[in-house]
């Protein structure tokens, strides 16, 4: 009965990842580890082997747990962004990015936080002082939090699409995902060790990097585009071929002159040197 109510939740939230995409990978492994384990136990429970029904039944909650704070934290930030959306329309309201796109500069910060936090949740519980609920609870919304940041990422490669740079770092910062990717595993299951705080720290060095690069090149851009080009003007055909034929219907008249009177011959003198280079 639990697994047949846990399909409708499924469904949904495997509707909700699609539309946002910050969570998909996270909804899906979380779904993917509930349903295994909640099998796993009612094959155990048959077998009369409690204790490993038990244990698989203690997993299937923890993924449980997982989904639905991750789910509280992204209500949270789309409310908060909402209501900055909405204060940025009021008269009065300041936008500080108005009338520009995206650009790189902040990924690398939000990701040092992250690292901080990483790093002092480990600190905690090598101490024993955070509750096994309660360091389920962080860890969870800072799986969440390297997930947005990855897809974040994944935004800022996609409007390089089809450039240099896009090409030259395509490699990088799909190597990047990758990692940010095995992070939020480790958090998921609560694998937090030197190797973890390595691979992150290798993380926002290389993301630093690759904003800097994606920075410089925003910049030689908009210098290139204030450099005004001198452009070449080229008259129509048609016009060609009318200077051409008054060019020759000039010089006919001045090579075979008509028989004019002298007072005649002098007016078309006149004429040929006033009127004769126009």
């Amino acid at each position: 009965k639990l697994q047949d109510d846990a399909k409708v939740i499924e469904d949904s939230l495997y509707a909700l990842a699609k539309r946002v995409m910050q969570i998909q990978p996270f909804v899906t492994r979380e779904l993917t580890d509930m349903k295994f384990h909640m099998t796993e136990s009612t094959r155990y429970i048959r077998e009369r082997k409690l204790n490993m029904a038990t244990s698989k039944q203690q997993f299937a909650m923890t993924s449980m747990n997982n989904l639905s704070l991750m789910l509280g934290q992204t209500l949270q930030q789309m409310q908060a962004a909402m209501a900055a959306m909405a204060g940025a329309g009021k008269p009065g309201g300041k936008s500080k990015n108005k009338g520009k796109g995206k650009s790189p500069g902040n990924l690398g910060e939000l990701q040092k936080q992250l690292n901080e936090r990483i790093k002092q949740m480990r600190g905690e519980g090598m101490r024993g002082g955070m509750g096994g609920r309660q360091m389920s609870e962080q860890l969870a919304q800072m799986a969440a939090e390297q997930a947005r940041i990855r897809q974040m990422l994944q935004q800022l490669m996609d409007g390089q699409k089809g450039t240099e740079m896009g090409k030259k770092l395509g490699e990088e910062v799909k190597d990047l995902m990758n990692k940010m990717d095995e992070t939020e595993t480790d958090l998921v299951n609560k694998r937090l060790n030197q190797n973890t705080l390595n691979r992150q720290q290798d993380i926002v060095t290389r993301l630093l990097e690759s904003e800097k690069a994606l920075r410089q090149q925003e910049e030689d851009t908009q210098r290139k585009s204030e450099t005004a080009k001198p452009i070449q003007r080229t008259p129509p055909p048609a016009f060609e071929q009318y200077v051409k034929d008054k060019q020759k219907q000039t010089e006919l008249l001045r090579t075979v002159p008509p028989n004019f009177t002298p007072f005649y011959k002098r007016e078309a003198d006149s004429y040929f040197k006033k009127y004769g280079g126009k």
